[in-house]
């Protein structure tokens, strides 16, 4: 149960809980590809190749603060198949387009979840200030603003800009303290159990588990299955 006495903000991750329904991105990528692209990979297949993607995009820094959804999937998308390709797991003709057919589709997709977090985010920020808190690549808040919700939050945290990254609960606590909030007066709202909710309950923050399926993975952490439900929690 979540105590909602005292409580004045809510602090949301948001890769994997506002643009997708709390499913790891990797299996994001993996049921696109399949459904839209045809790519006959498995997990086994595509897992070293999400992950040369990701260092990639830390290590290269490709994007820039301006750089938007497309551009950034853009760059993610065409690592990973790059790495495929070097692996004799992918065989495609023009890579850079089909590259960039493979954003537009991973755009929409975060479109059409963004689309079902809106209404959930203008009822909770009537109530509460909201917190974004993610692991980033230095272009959150161009990200959030495109999609037409960075109004609904008090302050974006991008750990690239900050030099931070979850699982290291500073993260989290930065917006806590550039706003005057104490670790109680926050909820914390996440779909990873290392990167949001060990970190909150370290601080001392309540918090709510975003799960694909309802089930508790934390002894007195509430688990929703859709982001609708926090209204009812808080």
């Amino acid at each position: 149960m979540i105590d909602k006495n005292g409580i004045k903000a809510i602090a949301f991750d948001f890769g994997g809980t506002l643009d997708a329904p709390f499913l790891h991105w990797s299996d994001i990528y993996l049921k696109l590809y399949a459904y839209e692209l045809g790519l006959p990979l498995t997990k086994e297949t595509f897992w070293d190749s999400y992950v040369y993607a990701e260092r990639q995009m830390e290590s290269v820094r490709p994007v820039s603060a301006d750089s938007t959804l497309y551009d950034t999937q853009c760059f993610k998308i065409r690592y990973q198949f790059e790495n495929l390709s070097e692996r004799s797991l992918l065989a495609v003709e023009h890579l850079e387009s089909f590259s960039m057919n493979a954003a537009r589709v991973v755009v929409q997709y975060v479109e059409n979840n963004i689309s079902l977090a809106r209404p959930v985010l203008a009822a909770l920020s009537a109530r509460y200030s909201l917190l974004l808190v993610s692991n980033y690549y230095g272009n959150l808040r161009r990200i959030v603003t495109d999609l037409g919700i960075a109004d609904y939050f008090c302050s974006v945290t991008d750990s690239t800009i900050e030099g931070i990254r979850k699982p290291d609960s500073a993260l989290w606590r930065l917006p806590m303290g550039r706003a005057g909030l104490s670790p109680h007066e926050v909820v914390v709202v996440g779909d990873s159990l290392k990167n949001d909710i060990l970190p909150a309950r370290e601080l001392g923050c309540q918090a709510v588990m975003g799960c694909p399926t309802q089930q508790a993975f934390v002894e007195c952490v509430p688990c929703i299955t859709s982001l609708g439900e926090l209204l009812a929690w808080l």
